[in-house]
């Protein structure tokens, strides 16, 4: 949800404030109805309903004409998708992670970093008997996915210490890293060996195997992931060293040497 600062604001920021209240939470939603919406972020209905409105005549919000019932447009994903194709590695990227399923025939995923998580940006090929929780669009942690490990390893431990202290880790299966320490030895690792490595850290029964590529403007401009069953990590050099020759092609690609 958006914070807010404690702070005395202006009718017109708190306005802002409210409605975008109002589009996070009829995010997590199919529908609500306007009672349902109020209450959820603590508006009176009257407030809520005009801030609707004004939402609804700008293409935020759509009412379902028979529920009567409210829900997010696509409007906020057009924009995002602007964004996105902002990117200048989204193209070169998207073209290698299906060659790279196609070599490995697992699912592999591309990511970038936002405000301290990945957002999955592509996602492709479908891994043998694994159904796994990533889509498009949605974010996951950096600390127990490989991807984010991956991009974490870019920064300096400094970094990585503030980035640790604002958040509260999650003990997401029984081998998710818990502690500043354990990360730090991990990313020491990764540095190494130039992959990161997701152990049943995110999801039980599937290991991720991650590497950040570059470009000519940004060290860590994002990364990519092979994902694969448990079982076949018998062939974890193969896996690992098709993800090192991927990010490599990326970086090159896009102009870091």
């Amino acid at each position: 949800m958006v914070q807010k600062e404690a702070v005395n604001t202006s009718p017109k920021v708190q306005s802002i404030d409210r409605a975008l209240a109002i589009l996070e939470t009829l995010a997590d939603y199919p529908s609500l109805s306007l009672m349902e919406l109020s209450e959820k972020v603590h508006l009176h209905k009257a407030t809520t309903h005009r801030l609707v409105n004004s939402l609804m005549e700008n293409g935020y919000i759509d009412r379902n004409p028979d529920t009567k019932q409210y829900r997010i447009s696509l409007k906020m994903f057009h924009l995002g998708n602007k964004r996105v194709h902002n990117i200048d590695f989204l193209n070169v990227a998207k073209s290698m992670i299906r060659q790279l399923s196609d070599d490995t025939r697992q699912t592999v995923h591309l990511v970038v970093e936002d405000n301290d998580e990945v957002l999955y940006i592509d996602k492709y090929g479908e891994s043998r008997g694994v159904r796994m929780q990533s889509k498009i669009g949605t974010k996951a942690p950096l600390y127990c996915t490989a991807v984010g490990k991956a991009l974490l390893s870019t920064r300096q431990n400094a970094a990585v210490r503030e980035y640790w202290d604002s958040i509260v880790p999650e003990q997401k299966t029984g081998r998710t890293i818990t502690t500043y320490e354990d990360l730090i030895s991990e990313l020491d690792e990764i540095r190494r060996n130039g992959y990161a490595l997701d152990d049943e850290e995110f999801e039980e029964g599937i290991v991720c195997i991650a590497a950040a590529f570059s470009s000519a403007r940004e060290v860590a401009a994002g990364a990519i992931s092979i994902s694969l069953p448990l079982s076949d990590m018998v062939d974890k050099e193969f896996y690992t060293g098709k993800i090192l020759e991927y990010s490599t092609k990326i970086s090159q690609l896009l102009g870091h040497f």
